[in-house]
């Protein structure tokens, strides 16, 4: 019989249990910590638990937030078989049994049941250059919202402290724009003209230029007679700085992003696909991953969350039925606003065409959106498994 470690993941530390055979649990549940010793502890129980059965040992484990990640480094490097269960399944398994038991004992023998039912396949593995790829889309998306809420709180507080400012120049959050409010709520305008010359370079002319510094300094004039809120000033003078901040962040990491995206021939590939930019193309590829790992376009639909439930029973069908969501939320999320650029201005013109046709049924907005996703996602399947470009 095959011996096997079940380890239950959990955060810093984790417990092993190893079995010699199916219900032969091999020495005591033991907790190992995340670390060199832990690691170098489990290193020792498999080649005990190998030197006792004659036959080397496989480790299943589930996969749980980020804590598995360096358990499966040092079983990657030690050369160790190791199978990364879904949790769904797990899930699903536990609740075959009459008793609802719940311990880290209890899941490390669910796991090591599921091994010997033959319910645990092996995982699939990708190239380290997708997972660095999509550790940087995902922390790009999180800086982003952040970005985005203190746009809203600088706007409101800009409206209460300094409101001429607002209309100045045409985008009110442009690196040149913050600069500038920056100086002026320093009240140090007299260099303001420098400033903007060395933010927008040639692009402007001096008499533009010269006119922006005029009108910037009557504001701040008028704007020191004025009575304000000291407490606003400071918010909204730390809300510019970090603005400022995030958009030297953001520049930062989607210039990584491009770089590591021109390693996969697959960004280019969804860059072809109208309406689709080099974030967007880049965030999908992240979440995707190897196109070759699904045996069909259905099969990355179902990864993606966007295949409809089913519910029937007896002579009940049910005829509304939502998308199950039990996919990548972040795939999704790519997805949508993937379709929302194709259907602007009919820059895809068959997402658009369909987008059109399912209206026109009467179907409510986001349901068409959300279908218009699985047919992109077709879409994406069949120019990744082709390696040829979108056709319009």
């Amino acid at each position: 019989m095959q011996p096997v470690v079940e380890i239950d993941v959990a955060k810093g530390v984790s417990v092993i249990q190893a079995f010699i055979g199916r219900e032969k649990p091999f020495g005591r549940m033991e907790k190992l910590h995340h670390g060199p010793e832990g690691f170098e502890q489990l290193g020792e129980l498999l080649g005990t638990l190998k030197h006792k059965s004659g036959v080397e040992p496989f480790v299943v484990l589930e996969a749980t937030g980020h804590y598995h990640r360096s358990l499966v480094g040092y079983l990657k490097r030690s050369g160790w078989t190791h199978y990364i269960v879904n949790p769904l399944q797990a899930k699903r398994s536990k609740g075959t049994q009459l008793r609802k038991v719940k311990t880290d004992a209890a899941d490390a023998w669910h796991l090591a049941e599921m091994y010997y039912r033959g319910d645990v396949k092996a995982h699939r593995e990708w190239e380290e250059t997708y997972t660095e790829l999509q550790h940087l889309t995902r922390q790009h998306e999180f800086v982003t919202a952040m970005y985005v809420q203190a746009k809203l709180n600088s706007r409101a507080l800009l409206e209460q402290v300094f409101p001429d400012f607002i209309g100045l120049f045409h985008n009110l959050y442009a690196t040149t724009s913050l600069k500038v409010l920056e100086r002026c709520l320093e009240n140090k305008v007299e260099d303001v003209g420098d400033l903007i010359l060395e933010c927008v370079g040639k692009s402007h002319s001096k008499g533009w230029i010269t006119e922006k510094t005029k009108r910037l300094k009557e504001l701040v004039l008028g704007w020191k007679t004025q009575e304000k809120s000291q407490s606003q000033s400071i918010a909204l003078t730390s809300m510019v700085s970090l603005l400022l901040e995030f958009d030297k962040q953001l520049n930062h990491l989607e210039k990584q992003m491009e770089e590591l995206a021109g390693e996969l021939p697959e960004v280019e590939l969804i860059k072809s696909i109208p309406g689709v930019g080099n974030k967007l193309a880049a965030a999908i590829v992240a979440e995707l991953g190897d196109a070759s790992q699904f045996k069909d376009a259905k099969q990355l639909v179902a990864y993606a969350g966007l295949d409809p439930g089913i519910y029937s029973s007896g002579k009940f069908t049910a005829t509304s039925n939502r998308i199950t969501k039990r996919g990548s939320k972040r795939l999704r999320r790519a997805l949508y606003l993937a379709v929302q650029c194709g259907i602007r201005r009919r820059a895809n013109r068959r997402i658009s065409d369909y987008y059109d046709k399912k209206r026109k049924e009467g179907k409510p907005y986001k349901v068409v959106v959300i279908a218009c996703a699985n047919k992109l996602l077709h879409h994406i399947y069949a120019i990744l498994s082709k390696s040829e470009p979108y056709k319009a």
